[in-house]
This record gives C-alpha cells, structure tokens and sequence, in this order.
C-alpha cells in the first residue's frame, strides 16, 4: 500500500504502526551537486508498504528530518539503495551520518551481475519487475507536491526494494556474494567521501595554468604548421584580447596522412574503416621523430586544455573545492570512471608537458595531501595470476623484472643479483642497457600479456617479425607459467562464455571473437587491480575513522592512486599505518608496495 505523508504528525503515526527494518530507500532532491543540493522528500519501502514523505518547503521540515535520522539510529537495520553513493551523501548533507553499513545497492549488483547492460533504475524495473516506468524529467513545472509526483517517488523505493531481492538471490548463486558485501558495499561509502569531501581549487593558479596551456598550445601549433609549410595566421580575440591560431587546413586524419607519407613513415595501424591511423598508437611507434613529438605534445596539450582546464571553473563550487562524480559501474573490467570533472582525463606523466598541471589541486593550511600510488602492480598480480614462482621470487628479491625481461630477450648475460635494485652495480647497468630495457618493458612484459604478437612488437620497438618472435619464445621459456595461464584463460573462456579474477568478479566475452581472448586474460589482471583499490580505500577508511585527530579525508582517485587530504601534526603516526593498509589491501603471495608523496599540492605528492 501507498502513502503520501506531509506533515510531522502524520509521520509520527505512519511509522509508528508500520516497520521498515529492511527496505528499499531513494531520495528527492534539488540538485546533483552536493554543495547545493537539498533533501526535498525521501521514499521507503518494505514491498509491501511504501511511503513518500514530502519536506519540500513544509513548516514541519527541521522535525521531519530529525525523525528519518531517529528512524535511520534505531530503527532501519539494512536498506537499498540504486546508486548508494548519492542517497547516502544526500543523508550526509541532511545531518544523517548514524547508518547501517548493511546497505545494498541495486546498481552496483547488477553491474557485477550483467557488466555488459544498463544499469538505470527504470531499465532494470522493465526488464525484471515488469512494470512500465512514467518518467518525471520535469517536476519544478508539473509540480512536486502532486499525487503523479508522490507515486513516481514511491516506485523508486518499491522498486529498488524488489530488485535488491531478486539481485541478492543471484549474487549467491554466482558466487559474487563476497565481492558484493564485503568489498563493494563498503567501498561506497568511499565513493561518498569522496563526492563530500571533494579537493581543493587555486583559482589564481588554474588562470595562470591557462594562460600557459594555451601559450603552449598556440607555439605547438605554429611549430607544426611552419614544419608542414601550412599558412595560417594569429587573430585576436574581440572579447578576450587572446590572439587565436586560423588556418584553412586542419590536422585531419588525411592532412596528417599526407604529412607522415612526406616524411617517409608509414603507419602499420588502420582505423575501423581501414584507412591509415594517426592515433596515439602511431605516435608512440614513430616516437623519436621530431614531427611527430611535436604532434604528440600538441595532442596532449589541447586534449588537456580543452576537455579540463577551461572546463573546471564551472565545476568549482563556492568553498573553492571541486567534488567529481565518481562512477562504480562505468567499466566493465571494474575500474572508476569519473566525470565533472573527469579525473582520470589528467594525464598519468608529465614528461611531454612544459607546464605543471597538478599545482592548481592543493590543501588547507594546517593540512597535507598525500599521495599514494601502486608501483609495479600489473605486473606483480601477472605473477600471482599465473602462480609463476619466478616472478614472485624475483619482486620478492626486489628485481627489476624489465631489466630482467630485456636480460632474457637480448642474452644481456647480467647476473641475477645485479638487477636487484639495492646492488651498488643496479643504477650503472640500469643506464647501459636502458633502450633494452625500454623494449624488455613496453616491447614485451606488458604487451604480451595482453595478447600482443611478433607483428605488434615489431612494429612497437622497430625490429623484424623474426627477432621479435625470438624475443617471445625466450620470454615464455623464461616464465613458462604466464603462458599456461593464458591458454587456460582462453579454455576455459571457450568452455564458459567468462572468465574470473581472484575475487570471482566475471567478465562475459564472446570466445569466438578473436580479441576476446586477449581481452580476458587482460581483465583478470585489471579487475583484479581495480578490487585491490577498493579494498585499500575500505582498509584506509576505517583506520581514519580509528584516528579521528588524523583527520583524514579521501579525495580522489586518478588512475591507480589514492589522494588523501589530512592534518599536517600527524603525518608521521598516520603514513606508516597507510603505507601498511595499501600494501596488505589484499591477501596475496606478494606484497603490494606503494609511492608515497606528502607536500602541500598535488604536483608536490605526486
């Protein structure tokens, strides 16, 4: 049964004669944004009451909220939520932090459960509960205190509650229980940290960072134009000042076909149509050339200024700090995705930039950033993927597996006990044998395990099919268990239509696809990766909470690193105990070990 509730008193007695241990919960509010944004009503349900009570401008609204955050102490012992993250930062902004950690959210387990299909609310109710949603897209018109406005509200609840128990019944039957309770449920209230906390913006310092960005774009441009024989010319802007770069040709895929042909190089990869490519794989391939670094940098530069610099101010709320949304079900193989701003659009090395994009992300006074960052993490979970003891023996040793690899690949014939990064010969030979151990590392450690043949290395480090099918052979004569690994991937993906990580989170690929295969193995190296952030935010989450004098905020996630914000007095008890947490996230063979930088920006800890 449906009500509608309105007032404190009417809400006193609803609750008092109705029970919502376990329920579906969904809120209303009057903006996404979590600086702005205020609770204008909430819905529960136990699937066989439903309620809707409205606070939207109602005289009786301070009392309201009090009773729902009594409710939420005592009462609601485990609830659900589609898209927990926001619901719960919506209870945070109302004064609501007593909650049940026994939540469950219907988006997350659909993700795990069918990582290749929607996840929208209304979607799911359609396909599972067979019901036809009415959308409301249009309440400040229509009216948010109608009858059409409190049941579209009520369904919310009633449906994410009917979904919860469908979802929970198979999460066991797929075995994803686990990962769903004890890593993913937790990890939301990170994602909600993050979304509350948010970090801090230099506005002064982002003004400059464009002013420089776009010096830097223009020079790029001009570089590559005169390079090219290409006319152009500088205009000013009429309301900026800003001069503005005008030609009549563009770097087209076809311009830049007729400029790479001129030079002499011919690109081995082909867009989906066939024609030639002058994406980034093509840059990377004629890495070197002077033309084509300038390309690169440009590239890097536009895409930077464009889709993030200039676009962050309207992202800034009025506190001065930036709250990205932060995804849990945007990628298949489990990693975040991000947008408003999108973080991980920041690129992961600066090296081909002349300017310091990280300086505008900073802290308080009386604060430090710390940045904490996996080293050598792909790579190690290779190795515990394939159960292959080299590898774990030699990151155990503290080898340099790409030294390693290249000593393999090219018979550099350098003894075991050299490539150990604490040996006084390491650094020297390190710098002999740096363009093999380039190759050692992009040409074959990370390619090949994703599938990369002798065509692709040979392509990628400039040497013949031949050689680089010699390279391979010796690379899985060497780690015969990474090679054993990948045909059991691919068996048991024909066999299966999925594959697996570690924490049984599934990947459903289409074995008769040929990329399917290299995709599979590539996804229990990256789901894998992904859970092991999540669990080290959940680790680090509850020691913050253990040291409230720390006061430690997380505050984003880019890539693979953890940034956290905290009081500068305690850094010394506090990074020890973090450094711990990151690196035993998980119970491995091998420990995880991690970077750690502490300055008072971003561009500082990283």
């Amino acid at each position: 049964m449906k009500t509608a509730i309105t007032t404190y008193k009417d809400m006193i007695a609803y609750f008092g004669e109705h029970s919502f241990k376990t329920c579906g919960f969904d809120t209303e509010c009057t903006s996404l944004d979590y600086f702005d944004l205020e609770m204008t009503g909430f819905s529960l349900s136990n699937g066989v009451d439903t309620c809707y009570v409205d606070i939207y401008k109602n005289k009786d609204r301070k009392a309201m909220v009090g009773l729902l955050k009594e409710l939420f102490r005592s009462h609601i012992k485990s609830f659900a939520m589609h898209n927990a993250p926001f619901d719960l930062k919506v209870l945070h902004k109302e004064g609501i932090t007593e909650v049940s950690d026994k939540i469950f959210c219907t988006m997350t387990a659909h993700h795990l459960l069918n990582e290749n299909s929607q996840h929208g609310l209304k979607e799911l109710a359609t396909k599972y509960l067979d019901v036809v949603p009415v959308t409301f897209d249009n309440a400040s018109v229509r009216g948010m205190k109608t009858q059409e406005f409190y049941d579209y509200a009520m369904n919310d609840a009633l449906w994410t509650f009917q979904l919860m128990k469908l979802f929970n019944k198979k999460l066991y039957e797929l075995d994803l229980n686990r990962l769903f309770f004890e890593v993913e449920m937790p990890f939301q209230f990170t994602l909600m940290d993050m979304m509350i906390n948010g970090v801090q913006v230099n506005l002064e310092e982002l003004e400059e960072l464009r002013i420089e960005a776009a010096a830097t774009k223009l020079k790029l441009q001009r570089e590559i134009y005169e390079m090219s024989n290409i006319g152009y010319s500088l205009q000013p802007d009429m309301f900026t000042g800003e001069v503005e770069f005008v030609s009549k040709v563009k770097l087209s895929n076809q311009t830049l076909d007729k400029l790479f042909k001129k030079r002499g190089l011919v690109t081995p990869y082909k867009t989906k149509t066939g024609a030639p490519s002058y994406g980034a794989e093509t840059l990377v391939h004629f890495e070197g050339n002077e033309f084509v670094d300038l390309l690169a940098q440009f590239n890097i530069v536009d895409k930077l200024l464009g889709a993030f610099i200039v676009k962050l101010p309207q992202h800034v709320a009025k506190d001065g700090r930036v709250r990205a949304a932060y995804w849990n079900t945007g990628a298949k193989t489990g990693r975040l995705s991000c947008a408003e701003p999108n973080m991980q659009q920041l690129p992961k090395k600066k090296k081909k930039l002349t300017f310091d994009y990280k300086r505008i992300f900073e802290v308080p006074e009386g604060k430090v950033m710390i940045s904490v960052d996996y080293s050598g993490q792909e790579l190690r979970i290779l190795g515990v993927v394939a159960k292959c003891p080299i590898l774990i023996s030699a990151f155990k040793a503290g080898v340099d597996l790409h030294l390693m690899t290249a000593n393999i690949v090219f018979q550099l014939g350098i003894p075991e006990e050299k490539m150990i990064t604490t040996h006084p010969e390491y650094e020297a030979l390190k710098e002999k044998y740096e363009h093999e151990r380039y190759i050692g590392k992009n040409g074959y450690n990370f390619p090949i395990i994703y599938g990369t043949t002798s065509y692709g290395i040979s392509k990628n480090c400039g040497i013949s099919e031949k050689e680089a099918q010699v390279g391979i052979d010796r690379f899985f004569s060497a780690y015969p268990n990474v090679r054993t690994a990948i045909q059991r991937t691919s068996d048991f993906l024909r066999d299966n239509w999925h594959v697996r990580t570690l924490t049984r989170r599934r990947r459903r690929l289409n074995p008769d696809d040929k990329k399917s295969h290299r995709q599979a193995f590539n996804f229990l190296i990256q789901g894998l990766a992904a859970d092991m952030i999540r669990c080290a935010c959940n680790k680090v989450r509850k020691i913050g909470i253990d040291n409230p004098h720390w006061e430690l905020k997380q505050i984003m996630i880019v890539h693979d690193e953890i940034v956290f914000e905290m009081n500068e007095q305690c850094t010394d008890e506090a990074v020890p105990k973090i450094k711990d947490a990151m690196e035993t996230a998980m119970n491995l063979p091998l420990r995880m070990p991690v970077e750690i930088g502490i300055a008072k920006n971003y561009s500082g800890a990283k």
